[in-house]
């Protein structure tokens, strides 16, 4: 099977761009059109219904796993009965929703913090607009379980052609229920409608692709059990994830302050967003390592997950290196503001989430498709509790956002280098010392290099040009030494060809006009 490994990470990352734009543009024009009020109503709105995907349990990852181990190949009755089993487990879970929806009309008014003299017409506007949307995510959280099978099917790009093609649709929609003059409610009406037509659509991507696939009114306890042995595990890893990603700003909030959690939030947004920039990438390697376990290619699973690491560690190491030297000035340009305790928040957020990209992120996908998602399962679990404790603690004894973010770098550490990265090492045969030198070291050298260039400039030319132009500057030269390096370093020698002729057509093209 030939893996579309470039369209997926090309089409990711334009799905990213796309759905970046258009919530820019539409937040924008909701706080225009609906004031403060009501804007805050939608975000709350969609906050229920982000919850309700917690429901998941990790069937999703479940069904993802089975699709990319290619059980439709070899029995497609069985894979019928698996999926269909999933999906009703879906269906299920979804009707605990209307339940919980309809407990939250009732307490509308602690819910949504609504004041005083709020009259009973905006009550019962209130009331309306929290039912449509726990409605809506009834009947379009079980079919959710598309999505993940497309990308089980190693079709990525075809979940992104349609995410795609649904947030053009739903920004065109947008401008027209503004200019129309119409309200918040046929807005989130219209909003459900295309997320609905969405995951159908992915329905129909799925029944083109796999000849046979049809979803069957049965449940086989059997077959649910084996499934909730590795959702149940996934979902653990999920949860305990969430825990300490949200947890952190609870911590900070209870035993700091706001304050701090201003300072927090405002020192951890760059790095995280280097995070979400690198996962469409990342994304792969979950299908990729279930297809090559399920086949017991370990060698081959070995070097993809080697060269991957390097390819991640190529970029973020760069954008560590910049943002170590830059954060003030990134901060002071991006946000308008001047915080010494923000840029430092920056600078260790960033190096701990260049720690998480290299180390853990693509290891925990790979073991949690290779069986080891028990093992996986007992790590969070462990890194979750002894990041409570220990924050706890650390800040009854002196209350500090840095307390917090040590107990964090601490756990993670531990965790990442004393049991998941040796149990990689163990599982896939890798040599410890190709390891270092290919995916760790050498990417890491070319960063540092670059860095060494990058802060001369920032020495010497600080407080001389405008802060924009200095960070246009650096980055103009991280490009100028990061191309070439891209083709000589992480190129193999059939993309090199590949690139040679892309560049001579290219060239020809260019002399022809």
């Amino acid at each position: 099977m030939k893996i579309p490994f470039f369209k997926n990470t090309v089409t990711n990352y334009f799905s990213m761009f796309v759905r970046l734009v258009q919530g820019i543009l539409v937040t924008r024009w909701l706080i225009s059109h609906l004031g403060e009020a009501q804007y805050g109503l939608w975000v709350m709105l969609w906050s229920f219904f982000s919850y309700a995907l917690l429901l998941d349990l990790g069937f999703g990852v479940a069904a993802q796993k089975v699709t990319a181990t290619e059980l439709y190949k070899k029995d497609i009755g069985k894979y019928n009965h698996t999926v269909s089993s999933i999906f009703f487990s879906h269906v299920s879970m979804a009707l605990l929703i209307l339940p919980l929806t309809f407990v939250g009309m009732y307490y509308v008014r602690e819910l949504f913090h609504l004041p005083a003299d709020a009259t009973d017409e905006y009550i019962y506007f209130c009331r309306e607009a929290l039912l449509l949307s726990g409605l809506a995510a009834t009947i379009v959280f079980p079919l959710g379980v598309f999505p993940e099978i497309l990308v089980g099917l190693q079709k990525l790009y075809l979940r992104n052609y349609i995410i795609i093609i649904s947030k053009i649709i739903e920004l065109a929609g947008v401008i027209v229920i503004f200019a129309m003059g119409w309200g918040l409610f046929k807005l989130l009406f219209f909003v459900m409608l295309v997320m609905g037509a969405t995951q159908l659509a992915m329905l129909v991507a799925v029944w083109k692709n796999i000849p046979g696939f049809r979803i069957r009114f049965t449940f086989d306890r059997e077959v649910f059990k084996n499934i909730f042995h590795f959702s149940s595990a996934v979902y653990v890893i999920s949860i305990g994830r969430m825990i300490w990603e949200r947890g952190m700003f609870l911590l900070i909030s209870i035993f700091c302050g706001l304050a701090p959690v201003g300072i927090f939030q405002l020192g951890s947004r760059i790095p995280f967003l280097i995070q979400q920039i690198s996962l469409p990438y990342v994304e792969n390697i979950s299908p990729i390592s279930a297809l090559l376990h399920s086949r017991k290619r370990t060698m081959h699973l070995a070097q993809i997950l080697m060269r991957s690491i390097r390819w991640v560690n190529f970029f973020a190491a760069g954008a560590t290196v910049m943002v170590m030297i830059y954060a003030p000035r990134i901060i002071q340009l991006l946000f308008n503001v001047v915080s010494p305790e923000a840029a430092f928040v920056c600078r260790l957020m960033v190096l701990f989430v260049y720690f998480l990209l290299v180390y853990r992120i693509i290891p925990e996908k790979f073991l949690t498709m290779a069986e080891e998602h028990t093992f996986l399962a007992k790590v969070q679990s462990g890194e979750c509790i002894s990041f409570i404790v220990i924050s706890i603690v650390g800040l009854l004894i002196k209350p500090h956002i840095l307390v917090v973010v040590g107990a964090m770098i601490l756990t993670k550490l531990i965790g990442t280098l004393g049991f998941v990265v040796p149990h990689l090492i163990k599982r896939t045969g890798m040599r410890l010392r190709y390891f270092i030198l290919f995916s760790l070291f050498e990417p890491t050298l070319l960063a540092l290099a670059t860095g060494l260039v990058c802060y001369w400039q920032y020495y010497f030319l600080r407080g001389q040009i405008h802060e924009f132009f200095l960070l246009v500057l650096a980055g103009i030269s991280g490009v100028l030494i990061y191309f070439p390096a891209l083709y000589f370093m992480m190129f193999d020698h059939a993309e090199k060809i590949r690139t040679k002729k892309i560049i001579e057509k290219i060239t020809s093209k260019l002399r022809r006009a």
